[in-house]
């Protein structure tokens, strides 16, 4: 039987709609945001052998799921470009050069700088307050989709873009309230 004190008392439904996501190294992305995703995890599992039944047991490693998000691309190409620049940086393509032109983007402080960036999803309550703060290190670009264009549309709507991000680790903190 369920203990009643762990029960919640917050019978409101979390509201998907109810977010803001801040990307420190993409600030046009940020404002076009229309979609994220809080990513899950799964985890490993060793097997303990014995001469009945094979026991699968937890693991130690946590493996996270991409951070995706969805934005509206805006007139200029501005946010679809960041991405596509810090991509480039990140791979350099054509020369080296590209790499170190990404890494002065940065702040100058630690070997990483310029090449990857903090990300948080802010998580709203029903009543548009902040609740979470979901607080992403060392964030990084590994899929930005295409920009389909087509002649034929008779209505217009607003063109999207995927992108997926890969990252070290997220914590997730509440900001208001208790559980």
């Amino acid at each position: 039987m369920a203990n009643s004190q762990n029960l919640t008392e917050n019978i409101n439904n979390f509201i998907p709609t109810g977010f803001r996501l801040v990307l420190e190294k993409i600030p046009n992305v940020t404002y076009f945001c229309q979609a994220a995703s809080l990513p899950g995890l799964s985890m490993g599992q060793a097997t303990l052998v014995n001469p009945f039944r094979d026991v699968p047991v937890a693991g130690d490693k946590a493996q996270f799921n991409e951070l995706r998000i969805r934005f509206i691309i805006d007139e200029e190409l501005r946010n679809w470009t960041e991405i596509y620049d810090w991509i480039v940086g990140l791979t350099y393509p054509e020369s080296s050069d590209q790499y170190a032109e990404l890494k002065k983007t940065g702040d100058g402080y630690g070997s990483l700088s310029g090449l990857y960036s903090d990300a948080n999803l802010f998580i709203l309550s029903s009543h548009k307050n902040v609740q979470y703060n979901v607080t992403f290190t060392n964030v990084f670009p590994t899929t930005l989709t295409d920009i389909d264009m087509d002649s034929s549309l008779g209505d217009i709507d607003a063109v999207t873009a995927d992108v997926s991000f890969l990252y070290t680790t997220y914590n997730i903190n509440r900001v208001i309230g208790e559980h």
